[in-house]
Order: structure tokens, then sequence, then C-alpha cells
């Protein structure tokens, strides 16, 4: 939300208090020189003139601290005295404030250890149980494909990734919290470790596996080990996937106000190739297809973002799934079976669940697309909404649920307008190599057939 002249001294006279953020992973905070008593307010601020040297040294003679300062944006986060808030946008140099919103995860996430699940040593891999696939994977077809993201980078901004999980591979990743130093990425909460064994968990015959099992995970801790965060915390994580040419972004989390610094982050990443997706939200939903009920969450609201619903194992909208003109996908959401920390797994529900889905997808499709590194991602989305699967009929799947098969049997290139086109047979779409086609190809396969054939009758 940016702040107004008016909206600051608002601020100022109501004495609203702020929790001070402390030092973060990225940028140690200075010591503040408020006056004693006086609150505090985190904030984002932006230059009118892109003079970032200046803008810190307003915020620092104004006794505020910078908490982040990022590599593609320009623009950066600091703590500053209530007092001192209307000075700051009066202040030559400025062009608007805007507070640093909370964002995270619901506060009811709460997974459900599966006792059936759970090896009598969790330290020792060996006496972990035999793979499962949860019902959303083999719903959405990913375990009938052949593609399993080999070469492509995921990025989960989440509470991190347990790093010694037997089912789940880390590469690296950062934390951009106060939970810890800033290559403490470890996963303390289980938020994040759900999400990534639904978008990546290895194909090695133990405990789960995920959507693109061969896809390289990072684990962006952008909310701390209470699953909340800031606006600020999540543009850093954005900024380093960017940094880190990680192709896909997978966010399971949302906020309840919009941000201009977000909207350039998302931007920004959008405008250099990479693909943002989201959770949609757990707000709920009417259940009669209403395209006018708005319950999203940002930054799924974003045009930018590949925004996921979810939906049950009865191919019906899950009662929690936030909906709204912006949804993009369906995907499944309902007691989904993945790891969590502690080397053990659960059965959890939400968008949250339903985002990773997508993102694994998004996965197999780039993988088998042409090059490697950020670029493609308007063709990887057009693929997944024009392949997607009609479940609901209604505005609240946006294209539907997403379909690894259908995906995998798109051709990338697509016909003159850009848009995707089916492959043909076994060798066809996104550089062939026997992937599976899909059901839409023999369709349209076969009708091709019928069309020559009446043809032929006629001479």
């Amino acid at each position: 939300m940016t702040l107004s002249r008016r909206q600051l001294l608002q601020g100022v006279g109501a004495g609203v208090s702020v929790g001070v953020l402390g030092n973060t992973a990225s940028t140690p905070a200075a010591a503040s020189t408020a006056p004693s008593g006086d609150d505090t307010r985190r904030v984002l601020v932006h230059p009118d003139n892109g003079l970032l040297g200046g803008l810190i040294d307003v915020i620092e003679q104004l006794g505020g601290t910078k908490l982040l300062e990022f590599e593609h944006f320009e623009f950066v986060a600091a703590e500053v005295p209530e007092s001192r808030l209307d000075d700051l946008l009066g202040a030559s140099g400025i062009a608007h404030v805007e507070d640093d919103e909370e964002t995270g995860i619901p506060d009811d996430w709460s997974p459900d250890l599966l006792e059936f699940l759970l090896p009598p040593d969790r330290s020792d891999c060996s006496t972990h149980p035999d793979e499962q696939a949860s019902w959303g994977l083999e719903r959405i077809g990913a375990d009938e494909v052949e593609a399993d993201g080999s070469g492509v980078d995921i990025g989960i901004l989440d509470t991190g990734i347990q790093t010694d999980h037997c089912s789940v591979s880390v590469a690296g990743g950062r934390n951009f919290t106060a939970d810890g130093l800033a290559g403490d990425y470890e996963d303390r909460h289980g938020h994040g470790t759900h999400v990534a064994g639904i978008a990546g968990a290895l194909e090695n015959d133990l405990g789960v596996v995920g959507t693109a099992p061969e896809a390289t995970l990072h684990a962006v801790k952008v909310l701390d080990d209470e699953g909340r965060g800031r606006y600020s915390e999540l543009i850093a994580g954005i900024d380093w996937c960017m940094s880190n040419d990680i192709e896909l972004i997978s966010m399971s989390l949302g906020g309840e106000e919009e941000s201009r610094a977000v909207d350039d982050a998302v931007e920004a990443a959008h405008d250099a190739g990479h693909l943002l997706l989201t959770a949609a939200g757990n707000a709920g939903n009417a259940g009669d297809g209403a395209c006018s009920e708005e319950t999203m969450s940002y930054p799924a609201t974003h045009e930018k973002v590949l925004a996921v619903a979810a939906m049950d194992e009865d191919d019906t909208l899950a009662s929690y799934s936030s909906v709204g003109e912006a949804i993009d996908l369906l995907a499944p959401g309902t007691d989904i079976v993945s790891s969590v920390v502690d080397n053990e797994y659960a059965e959890a529900s939400g968008t949250s669940m339903a985002c990773p889905f997508v993102t694994g997808v998004a996965a197999l499709v780039w993988e088998n697309g042409e090059g490697n590194g950020p670029g493609p991602n308007e063709t990887v989305r057009e693929v997944l909404t024009v392949t997607a699967e009609p479940v609901l009929e209604t505005c609240e799947e946006g294209a539907g649920l997403v379909d690894a098969r259908a995906a995998l049997g798109a051709d990338m290139a697509g016909d003159s307008d850009g848009t995707p086109r089916s492959g043909s047979g076994q060798d066809g779409g996104l550089g062939g190599g026997g992937r599976i086609g899909s059901a839409l190809e023999w369709v349209s396969d076969a009708v091709t057939g019928l069309l020559e054939w009446i043809r032929g009758l006629f001479g």
C-alpha cells in the first residue's frame, strides 16, 4: 500500500506500532538512531531519480535503517521512526513510500503425519517406505510421461527445505528472513518441504515422488519458522532467482495488500524470461461458479503471475480455494501426500499444494523446449493453459486442470499466431524424444484421417 502524506500523518498521529526486524539475512541492520521510545515502521522507499545512494543517506539522516537493497530493483527496504515518516515522504529525491506488508501461509495449515509412511529410523534412508505417488500426480498424468525436469531450476520461495530429507535433494539456496544466517535455508516449519516434495521429490523408490523428480530445487527462504514474511523478503527471493538464472519461481504464499515494489519485481522477473507461479489463496468460494467473486490473495492477482486454484479428488472445486478473474489453472490440492521436516511424510491441503503441481509440469515442458535458462516463459505458460483439461466448466478453474500428458504433446514452436499446437505421434511435440502424446493429439489425427477419407469418396 503506497503511503500518501495524509496517511503518513495519520499513522504518526495514531502512534501505529510496527515490529522491528533487527537483522536480515542479507544486510545487517545498523544501530537505530531513532529517539528513545519512538516506534518504527517497515517501509519500501522508491527514489525518483534512480540514485539509491542519496536515498539511503536520507533514510539514515532521519534516524532510519536500510534493511535490504536489491540487485535488480531501484528501491530499498528500510525501518524508519514513525515520527519522521512525513519528513521522509517530503524529502528531495523520494518518489514514494509504501508499507512493507506481511505475506505468508494460512495460519491453520496443519499437515497430518501418515503413520504407515513413517520409517522406523528416520535418519536411515534405507528404512524409509517404498515410494508412492499422490493421487494428484496421477490425476494430472505426470506419472505417465518420460520427461522428468532434468536441467530445469525451480526456486521454492517458502519456509526453506529440509536439506537432508531422504526424498528431496536441495541444490542450494538463500535465507532472507531473520531466522538464521544467509546460508541457513533449513525448513523448521514443514510447509516449504511439503511444497518442494510435490514439485520435485526424487524418484528413488523411497517415500514420495514429485512431478518433476529430476528438476533442480533451490530453497529460497522468504518466510520465517512461523510461516510469516514481508514483501521485501519475497522481493529479495525473486531478486536472487533472477541473479542465479532460476527458470521457475514458485510461490505458495500470499498477502492481502497490493504493492508497487512487488509489482516491479514480478514484472522485471517476467520480462527477464522467468515464469512466476503462485497459489491463489485459501479464502474460500461460494461454489456457484460465479465469475464476480474475488477472494484471491496477492500476488496471485498480478497478470504476470500464473495463479493456481485447488480441487478435491472428486474433481470438484475445493471449498477453501480462492477464486477470481485472475485464476489461470486448476490443480489437485486436497489431501496431498508429500515430504515434511524431520524426514517424515504427511498429507496436507491448500492451494499451496496445488501450485507446485503446476510448477512441476512447467519444468517438464521447459525441459522439452529448446535451450536452457530463462526465456520461454510466455510459451511455456501458453502451453500449460492451452492444453489444460476443462473439469469444472466454470470460470473458477481458469483454463482448466493442468495436464502433463497434453502439455508434453504440444508443440512449443506453435502456429503462425504463436498459439501452441498439438504434436504428432510419439515423436512429436517439444523436440520429440519418444514423449507420450495427448488425447487431444489423437483426436486431431483421427479427425484429419476421417476428412481425408471423405474427400476420397467424392474424388
